[in-house]
This record gives C-alpha cells, structure tokens and sequence, in this order.
C-alpha cells in the first residue's frame, strides 16, 4: 500500500489511483494462487502520510484493512500481454539477491521475454562463488588426481 501510493503520487500523469490493483502470489506445494486488491481512497491518504516516516512501515500508525479492498480478477486466454524487461542484462528477479531493488534504481525497459526464474542473471553471487571455489588457495591444495591426462 506505502509503494503503491508512492507511485500514485509520483505519476498523476499516469496513475489515477482507480484503475491499478496489487496482485498477489502465493506458491503452495502443487498449486499457484492469485488474489487482487485495489488500494482504497483512505489507503492512498495513509500512505502518503506515511511515505518518509523514520524508520519505515515498521513505524507507521493506522495501517489497516481498511486500506485495501480485494477485488475480481478474470484469468484468461483471450486476452494478450507483454512483458517489459530490463535492458542490458540485468536480472529482473530479486528473490535471489536480497534487499537490492529500490524505487531510485536507474534502468530502462524493453519489451520482450523475461528470462527464465532460474537464470544466471538473476543470481549472479551464486556462480561467483563457485568461481571463488575453484579458484580460491583451497583449491590449489586439493589432492586431485587428473584421470585425462
């Protein structure tokens, strides 16, 4: 709800505060749910009262459910959408790379197909320390043995 009226606020141009919802995703063993919620009007008003408190979310006051609203949402076939990705190769997918992304982050968009969840974009640390295995001094003092050569 803080980010979404952040972005109401910061794009009047754009965003009505009407039209937008928040989807949600919930991955369970053997199953994907999704739940839409629409940011209601006093929503909006807390959360640009509460957008630079000190602290964060964790200090706001007078957060409740009164602040959103679910709302319908039709899952179909018929209609077709697209996807923006990050231009450059960055990764779109920061489950991987802890708390990096913030709304200050300079970056531009292209339409085209997302890389795959898993990929090496997304989480680049992880093949960096395999690098550093092979390469670091434990690996010069491993006894191997060098069934090729």
């Amino acid at each position: 709800v803080l980010m979404h009226a952040g972005i109401i606020e910061d794009n009047k141009k754009a965003w009505s505060g009407k039209n937008e919802i928040i989807i949600t995703t919930s991955f369970t063993q053997g199953s994907c749910s999704l739940t839409a919620y629409k940011v209601t009007d006093a929503g909006v008003q807390w959360g640009k009262k509460n957008r630079n408190i000190a602290g964060g979310v964790a200090n706001a006051q007078g957060y409740s459910s009164s602040c959103y609203e679910k709302v319908q949402m039709l899952l179909s076939d018929r209609f077709q959408g697209f996807f923006m990705v990050p231009e450059g190769g960055l990764g779109w997918n920061y489950n991987f790379q802890g708390v990096k992304h913030n709304r200050g982050m300079d970056y531009t968009l292209r339409l085209d197909t997302p890389e795959r969840f898993y990929a090496e974009s997304h989480r680049p640390q992880h093949f960096l320390s395999f690098v550093q295995m092979e390469e670091g001094d434990e690996a010069e003092d491993a006894d191997l043995e060098d069934f090729l050569g």
